[in-house]
């Protein structure tokens, strides 16, 4: 399922997604669940996922912060603000940024697609491995 992703972030996901994998008798104890077999396949298919999520959301909301930091306009004085965004090399990062429009973008389709999959409250909506996973079989049993 990774081998399309840039490399840093595949390395990423299947690193995590074996250290994932080495923990699974715990996460299943925790979750009062058996994983095993075809179960234990659907489960790394999702903790792979969120990981893929949580890197994408995450970097939106980064540039979304730090853009809001750098725009923000201090207390006391009105009118625009006195920056678009900020710089990062010779890139400029702003609301209206190819980088930050294309993050969003990516932000929004992907979050699309999990929802279309029916596995928001697994992928974007949990806390914890054990809960992904209680909430997964709780769906099949």
């Amino acid at each position: 399922m990774t081998e399309r992703l840039p490399y840093s972030l595949r390395e990423g996901v299947n690193g995590y997604v074996d250290a994932v994998a080495a923990v699974v008798p715990d996460i299943a104890r925790d979750a009062r669940v058996e994983i095993s077999g075809d179960r234990l396949d659907q489960f790394l298919l999702i903790v792979a996922i969120r990981r893929i999520w949580s890197n994408v959301n995450s970097q939106y909301w980064i540039m979304n912060d730090c853009i809001n930091a750098a725009t923000r306009t201090p207390d006391g004085l009105d009118g625009a603000p006195q920056t678009r965004g900020f710089r990062i090399g010779r890139d400029e990062i702003s609301q209206d940024s190819s980088a930050f429009v294309e993050g969003r973008n990516l932000r929004q389709e992907l979050y699309k697609l999990i929802a279309l999959l029916d596995i928001a409250d697994l992928v974007a909506e949990t806390t914890s491995l054990s809960d992904v996973a209680a909430r997964m079989f709780a769906r099949q049993d």
